[in-house]
């Protein structure tokens, strides 16, 4: 998926669950939204793969595992 489609995931999410005003990150993984958060969490709490949409930008989570979670957080 492209930042744009993540972007087209996120904000439709946000505006159907009323949480458009709120700012945050919607967690996205396969293309399903996994929840939102209100800042950029720590990559450990995500396993590798799962996407961070924000206003500051889209985010990727990388390095490590499903069972400890990814390392860091690369911008997109």
């Amino acid at each position: 998926m492209n930042c744009s489609q993540l972007s087209k995931i996120a904000k439709n999410w946000a505006i159907e669950n009323n949480y458009e005003s709120k700012g945050g990150v919607v967690c996205i993984f396969q293309g399903q939204v996994q929840g939102w958060v209100k800042e950029l969490p720590e990559p450990a709490d995500w396993s590798p793969g799962v996407f961070a949409v924000s206003n500051k930008g889209v985010f990727l989570a990388v390095g490590g595992d499903a069972i400890n979670g990814a390392k860091e957080w690369r911008s997109l």
